[in-house]
């Protein structure tokens, strides 16, 4: 249960059986036994915390060992962690999103703000993220492959850091790759400062684009910034350097109320798109970092490339104000991925998601991220066809992560990369990879697949997906079947030929299991 109080948000949890509640996250680095509760009366714990400005994801940690959502809160995070969710507003009030926020009930955020005008190319963007290891192990192997991202329908590349890795308490042979030795420095593993040029202008040559992952708010243990100026760092009660996130002992963590570590980073930042010409920057964990330094990072950027764009690792509706292009939007693949799950459940998440958001803010669509699995593994062999092609023919900007496109059973998460990994391309599975690409060659060639319109049909089977994508001569019809079963088609479908289809039965009224159809309806 969460208020709204003179002091900041007040948490409240109920339990009879409880010794100890306190409650961690985002605010907080997820510091288990940082922020506990007191037993106000019998079975009730309670505090109040000054929390920023921005959406926050929490738990409450009970006997210091169990981490439970809040059970008061129906708002579930989008990052598939199974978090509870609240906004503080620029007022200091808690938002939550109602269940009936939507077109006739639009929620604060919608009403009081519009999102940041972003670069146009964005909006047609399809990001690709891989990483240098995993995907031929340098620059030039990379460059060797921008003919198949291109036979893919990929656009714009996401390259994982390339900086060197910290080697103190580093896990596996090469350690976390998000834990940076040298903010200044390329890994000479994957090439040089040519090699890395090189590349970028041969994706530039194919018209594509590319984004450069970032570190955030913190460095490696062991980069020489911990020696040369500690007052940049979280510093314990006896001085030692520590990131407050648990089990992440590699890592020193930035602290942002120092002016001189704000500008070193701000010229770090600004040096590398400078240099090499990247089109964005993903921001790493950057829903633990301060609001105002997000800002300062668009302002400066802004200057070095105006068509900068800034992808956000938070869920986050203020990074779109200021600061922002695009915040990762993971709930559609939980909504899809219930047993049951239909068109009145991802018409009602769609529509509360978006209505509860600035205007215009564009969303990362992901079924795969680096901290989950694969998406076959998540939705189940042959209905992981068709979450894609919800997916791809939703609005907002499709993420896919290294290998998604042919079933690749190797990765699990980002960890795999602290050891010897390469992408199985033996066990390339030739019908999901033309699956992407035709689903991803209609959404280049069909401007209502890449807009803002949508609109859900009524009356649909249970399991089946529907909804019409832009308007006029180009309207589409999007159908998807998510059932085990066949099913058939609504009226408007059938008798028309798709522009593209899986599964579609013989007779042309039905799709099969996990089937879906575009289809031209103007």
């Amino acid at each position: 249960m969460l208020a709204h109080a003179d002091g900041g948000v007040v948490f409240t949890f109920d339990s009879a059986t409880a010794s100890t509640v306190a409650v961690a996250g985002t605010f907080n680095c997820w510091v288990g036994d940082d922020c506990p509760l007191t037993q106000v009366a019998p079975g009730r714990w309670q505090t109040t915390l000054a929390i920023a400005t921005g959406r926050h994801l929490y738990k409450y940690v009970i006997d210091g060992r169990d981490w439970i959502r809040d059970p008061a809160n129906g708002w579930i995070s989008e990052d598939g962690q199974d978090n509870s969710s609240f906004t503080v507003d620029e007022f200091g009030h808690v938002l939550l999103r109602a269940a009936d926020t939507g077109p006739l009930q639009p929620g604060p955020m919608y009403l009081r703000h519009a999102a940041l005008a972003s670069p146009a190319w964005l909006a047609d963007a399809v990001l690709y993220q891989l990483s240098l290891d995993a995907f031929g192990g340098s620059f030039a192997a990379l460059g060797a492959r921008l003919a198949y991202l291109a036979e893919l329908g990929v656009n714009t590349i996401w390259m994982m850091p390339v900086h060197p890795r910290g080697i103190e308490r580093r896990q596996g042979r090469y350690g976390d790759p998000y834990a940076v030795r040298d903010f200044g420095a390329i890994d000479p593993r994957y090439g040089d400062a040519d090699d890395l040029r090189a590349l970028v202008e041969a994706v530039h040559a194919r018209g594509m684009r590319i984004v450069l992952d970032w570190t955030l708010n913190r460095s490696s243990i062991d980069n020489a910034l911990t020696a040369q100026h500690p007052d940049w760092f979280t510093r314990k009660a006896d001085g030692a350097i520590f990131y407050a996130v648990p089990n992440r002992d590699c890592f020193a963590g930035f602290d942002f109320g120092n002016r001189a570590l704000r500008d070193y980073l701000l010229g770090q930042l600004c040096d590398w798109v400078g240099r090499f010409g990247f089109d964005g920057l993903r921001l790493d964990d950057s829903d633990i970092t301060p609001l105002d330094f997000l800002n300062e990072i668009r302002v400066a950027l802004a200057q070095v490339k105006p068509d900068i764009a800034l992808v956000s690792q938070a869920y986050d509706e203020f990074h779109h104000l200021a600061s922002c292009d695009l915040t990762y939007e993971g709930g559609m693949r939980d909504v899809i991925g219930q047993p049951g799950a239909g068109n009145i459940e991802l018409q009602r998440y769609w529509e509360a998601s978006t209505y509860s958001f600035p205007r215009g803010a564009l969303r990362l669509r992901w079924l795969e991220d680096k901290e989950q699995g694969r998406a076959k593994r998540f939705f189940g062999d042959g209905r992981h066809l068709a979450a894609v092609a919800i997916q791809l023919t939703l609005d907002g900007v499709p993420h896919i992560l290294m290998g998604q496109e042919f079933d690749e059973p190797r990765w699990n998460t980002w960890t795999c990369l602290f050891d010897d990994f390469a992408l199985d391309w033996s066990a390339f599975d030739q019908a999901t990879f033309a699956h992407y690409r035709a689903l991803l060659r209609l959404r280049a060639s069909q401007c209502a697949l890449r807009g803002a319109r949508i609109e859900f049909l009524a009356g649909l089977a249970p399991q089946m997906i529907g909804y019409w994508r832009g308007e006029g001569a180009a309207r589409l019809l999007v159908l998807v079947n998510l059932a085990p079963h066949a099913q058939a088609m609504p009226e408007p479908a059938i008798g028309l030929e798709p522009l593209y289809a899986l599964g579609l039965m013989q007779s042309g009224t039905g799709l099969e299991a996990y089937g879906c159809a575009i289809v031209h309806c103007a």
